[in-house]
């Protein structure tokens, strides 16, 4: 459940013309608009009897700043409220949802202890064979233990806006969150959880 996160996300830079229509300076996440999904899978003995989850991140925060004449000198720092992390598992009972909510909140992401997830930036590179790909590389934080990321995302300039959207992968146990089990273990959350993202920046 981490967010990844992943966090992040983000940056908008290389040669291509679509980056080319990206201006240089200082960009910031849209409120309100995309999303960043966290997509939960079950495991073990009876797996197939136990729940996949789907998470949203609804607060992300922070800025790109983007270097027109360098896009290997731009940089991007991300923040993630962990108290709006939210389980949408639209096909389950408000009950259930309420109860892995809570699970989530305490067990999984410690709000109280842990009020944000962050991500900076430490290399971009141009993804091969793509033309408006990029590689971010980062510092995510979850729990307050740092772990390297590499990002894969696509860039463009829509209506206005920078659109970056991606997915990517990580595990829990890299972060130092044991999986949940429940029914003795026989039923439990995979180590691995993908990350889905469309954010948007101005």
């Amino acid at each position: 459940m981490n967010l990844s996160m992943s966090i992040l996300i983000l940056i908008l830079f290389s040669n291509s013309a679509a980056a080319q229509q990206i201006a240089g300076g200082r960009h910031c996440v849209e409120p309100g608009k995309g999303q960043f999904l966290i997509l939960v899978g079950s495991a073990g003995i009876f797996g197939v009897f136990g729940h996949d989850h789907t998470i949203e991140a609804r607060e992300i925060t922070g800025c790109a700043e983007v270097n027109e004449a360098d896009s290997t000198r731009s940089s991007v720092e991300l923040t993630f409220a962990t108290s709006k992390i939210t389980v949408l598992d639209p096909k389950e009972n408000p009950k259930d949802r309420t109860q892995v909510q809570q699970t989530m909140e305490t067990d999984v992401l410690r709000v109280r202890e842990f009020p944000s997830i962050r991500f900076h930036s430490t290399g971009i590179r141009r993804a091969e064979n793509k033309t408006n790909g990029l590689i971010v590389q980062g510092q995510l934080t979850i729990r307050d233990r740092t772990q390297p990321v590499s990002i894969p995302l696509e860039v463009a300039a829509e209506n206005g806006l920078i659109r970056v959207k991606g997915e990517y992968a990580l595990r829990q146990t890299a972060f130092g969150i044991e999986p949940v089990k429940v029914a003795g273990g026989t039923v439990k959350v995979k180590d691995e959880v993908k990350v889905r993202f469309e954010l948007f920046l101005k």
